[in-house]
């Protein structure tokens, strides 16, 4: 059985539904401390003039968690962003079909940070596909151990054989520790297929998964 750990993020890339396709179990990683400028409350989208930053606006997020962290309370960024979607997707293939979900999910009614992005992936998982069974780390405990000893405690209590890593944990995993638990260690290497985007010029990798949906709408799923 295998197992794949992360933490939510805002309108994720593509990258991050290969993980929960690749896996038997996700682990949605949100007990642990928000980190700032990160991917937990923004991505980007392309415009005619390059990519563009959606962030969500956060306050008093100093040494929270990820499930501690809360939404404005005003509306004005959801608005911002459904705005600036439409004004740069208008004329994409499946705008149409697949605008008004991405707006609903945008308003989705979550006030917690970790709730909220996790409630459009899953959304957009269903969408494209994937039909997982996942998990929350603050729900299975260990939050008195720390990095590879957390992750090989959350694989050993859903019975885990093995456990599937993007790439940019390499820097801080300690794969013998996987080993010594007799948990088979993968690593992700996630290369992105290219598809046809709006306003020309270069492929962009790594957009919002919207990127794609609003491009290629029930076809995306051939693109993770």
């Amino acid at each position: 059985m295998r197992v794949a750990i992360m933490q939510p993020s805002y309108l994720p890339y593509l990258g991050y539904f290969d993980l929960i396709k690749r896996s038997d179990v996700f682990v949605v990683y949100d007990d642990v401390q928000y980190t700032k400028n990160d991917w937990r409350n923004r991505n980007r989208i392309k415009t005619p003039q390059g990519e563009m930053w959606l962030t969500i606006p956060l306050e008093n997020t100093c040494k929270r968690r990820l499930n501690a962290v809360w939404l404005p309370e005003k509306d004005q960024w959801r608005e911002k962003h459904i705005k600036a979607l439409c004004m740069n997707y208008a004329r994409a293939k499946r705008f149409d079909g697949y605008m008004d979900l991405v707006e609903v999910w945008i308003r989705n009614g979550y006030c917690r940070l970790s709730d909220y992005c996790h409630h459009i992936a899953v959304q957009a998982a269903t969408i494209f596909g994937i039909d997982a069974k996942y998990e929350h780390s603050s729900n299975l405990g260990f939050t008195e151990l720390t990095k590879t000893d957390r992750l090989v405690a959350i694989c050993k209590s859903l019975g885990a054989d093995e456990y599937l890593s993007p790439n940019g944990s390499k820097p801080y995993l300690e794969p013998k520790k996987f080993e010594d638990a007799g948990i088979k260690l993968i690593w992700q290497d996630y290369e992105p297929k290219v598809y046809a985007q709006q306003w020309g010029g270069p492929f962009v990798e790594r957009l919002s998964f919207v990127d794609l949906l609003l491009n290629h709408g029930e076809e995306a799923n051939g693109f993770i």
